[in-house]
C-alpha cells in the first residue's frame, strides 16, 4: 500500500510540473517569412522561418503526432541561415518535453546536443495539440487557403492536416 502511495505521490508531483497553459501565436509577417511565439506562463520565445520549409504544415503534424502518442518527433523551422528545431518527447504517459533549439547552419543534420536551447517546457499533449490547432485556425481564418499562398509561397496551407488535427483535439477534450 505504500507502494502505490508513493508512485501516485511521484506521476501527481510530475504532472504538477506539466504546465496546464500554453499559448502558441503564428502569423505571417511579409512573403516568404512567419513569426512564431511560444508561451508557458512563466517562459516565452519567439522565433521566424522563412518558405524554404513547411513550417506550419510541420507544427500541426508535429502537434497531432504528439496527441497521437509518438514517443518523438522533431522537425525544422528554415531560416535564411540557421534552423530553429522543434524537439517533443514524451517523458511520460500523458506528458511531453517541448524543446525549441537554435543552430547557426541551415541543413546542417547537427544532432540536438548541439543546438542552443531557446525554450523547454513540458505539458500534456492536448495542452501543445490544442495551442498549434487555435493558432493554425486563426491564419486560415486570417487569410484564407489562398491568402496563405499567396504569401507562403512554396507550401499550401495544411487544409487536411488542420481538420485531423482539429477532429483529435476535438475528440480528446
Amino acid at each position: 500500500r505504500e507502494d502505490v502511495t508513493r508512485q501516485a505521490g511521484r506521476r501527481l508531483s510530475s504532472q504538477t510540473l506539466a504546465v496546464m497553459q500554453l499559448s502558441i501565436t503564428y502569423e505571417l509577417v511579409g512573403s516568404g517569412w512567419s513569426k512564431c511565439t511560444i508561451e508557458d506562463g512563466e517562459k516565452s520565445c519567439s522565433i521566424s522561418a522563412s518558405y524554404l520549409s513547411d513550417a506550419l504544415g510541420n507544427l500541426v503534424v508535429g502537434a497531432f503526432s504528439a496527441l497521437s502518442g509518438f514517443a518523438s518527433i522533431s522537425f525544422g523551422f528554415d531560416e535564411e541561415p540557421g534552423e530553429y528545431r522543434w524537439v517533443i518527447e514524451q517523458t511520460e504517459p500523458n506528458q511531453i518535453q517541448l524543446q525549441i533549439l537554435e543552430f547557426e547552419d541551415l541543413w546542417g543534420c547537427k544532432p540536438n546536443a548541439d543546438g542552443k536551447v531557446l525554450l523547454s517546457t513540458t505539458c500534456r499533449p492536448l495542452v501543445f495539440a490544442a495551442a498549434v490547432q487555435r493558432a493554425a485556425a486563426s491564419v486560415l481564418a486570417e487569410h484564407g487557403a489562398e491568402g496563405y499562398l499567396g504569401k507562403w509561397i512554396e507550401h499550401p496551407f495544411p487544409t487536411r492536416q488542420l481538420s485531423l488535427l482539429s477532429e483529435l483535439v476535438a475528440a480528446r477534450e
